[in-house]
């Protein structure tokens, strides 16, 4: 099919527009023209090289969406032509306790884009027809890319088990946390949200938080248990990532309440109080992106029951790939999401 142009990562911190052949798909794989790519925590791991996934050389980008362009000869269900969400797993093993119980997101040895095989910052990309999903005509290429950070919200949401009339805390307004808060809300919690931007706590509020906390006052803790009537929530949500706010949940979630772990910066908490979790009965817990949570985060987009349009804060041609990574590792408070769009003048 001739030539392509791509963002390769050919080193950590080293990027750059390069001509490289269009690959052709095999097996049940299916080639995408992709219309939007959304950049991430982990795309700015891997151009750092301190992502235990990627490999290099390497075009990265995971958060995508496009037009099916051309199908391999096992592919089902799939027409040339098709608009579709990718999933971002590419290979599993099939053989693994995680795979072989269907929780394929846990898989020991998973191919996936943007990480080990090539993703989304190019003109075309290989996919996995098995992990494409049809997307709906009323919601763009834009939101259909963020069905991914949204698929982590819905499994946080159902894996907690949130239900209607329990309190909701989520430290953390990037963007999933802003997408955990529409999704908890879905769910009838009320739902307090931390963070020290706030910028992106007005973004919370515009989203349907009940009420929002700025981390920089002096104490954030006692604020957010006084206006939740003196009591721990019934559940914490960490969508952070550090040391300093995993050990903030066990101060505000109630006896007996959960903790769930989102956030990921491969940096321990050394100081956690384990103690108060045993003596409480708290329930800790983590999860590792999603697993069948797309079909669903799809409806929610294409019902308009979850925006996605106010994390889209910034968009950037292809060849501007590596300015918008830089963007999100410099700047980080002025980024939610940066859409990656090639063709884009």
């Amino acid at each position: 099919m001739g030539e392509m142009e791509a963002v390769v990562c050919s080193k950590p911190m080293e990027m750059g527009v390069k001509r490289v052949p269009i690959p052709k798909p095999k097996g049940n794989e299916a080639l995408i023209e992709i219309r939007a790519a959304a950049v991430c925590r982990s795309d700015v791991s891997g151009y750092l090289g301190k992502h235990p996934l990627v490999t290099y050389p390497n075009i990265l980008g995971h958060e995508c969406s496009g037009i099916v362009a051309e199908v391999g000869p096992d592919a089902k269900g799939l027409e040339v032509g098709q608009e579709v969400a990718v999933e971002t797993f590419f290979e599993l093993c099939g053989r693994c306790p995680g795979c072989r119980r269907g929780q394929y997101n846990t898989c020991k040895s998973p191919k996936i884009i943007g990480h080990n095989v090539p993703g989304a910052f190019a003109e075309y990309m290989l996919a996995n027809s098995d992990f494409l999903h049809p997307k709906p005509g009323k919601i763009s290429f834009e939101e259909a890319a963020l069905a991914e950070p949204l698929s982590v919200a819905v499994h946080a949401v159902k894996r907690c088990g949130i239900g209607i009339g329990e309190t909701v805390a989520i430290i953390g307004a990037g963007a999933i946390g802003l997408l955990t808060l529409q999704v908890a809300k879905l769910s009838g919690a009320a739902v307090h949200v931390l963070d020290v931007v706030e910028s992106k706590l007005e973004v919370a509020k515009g989203l349907g938080a009940d009420m929002v906390f700025n981390a920089s006052k002096a104490d954030p803790t006692a604020e957010m248990l006084a206006a939740n009537g003196g009591e721990g929530y019934d559940y914490v949500i960490e969508a952070v990532g550090s040391p300093r706010t995993l050990r903030q949940t066990v101060d505000l979630a109630r006896a007996g309440g959960t903790i769930m772990c989102i956030g990921f910066s491969g940096r321990e908490a050394d100081e956690i109080c384990l103690s108060r979790i045993t003596l409480q009965e708290m329930r800790l817990l983590g999860i590792l992106g999603f697993c069948r949570d797309y079909p669903t985060s799809i409806k929610l987009l294409s019902n308009d029951l979850v925006d996605v349009k106010p994390l889209i804060t910034q968009r950037f041609a292809l060849e501007e790939a590596e300015s918008a990574i830089r963007l999100m590792l410099e700047r980080p408070n002025e980024v939610l999401r940066a859409i990656v769009i090639p063709g884009r003048a």
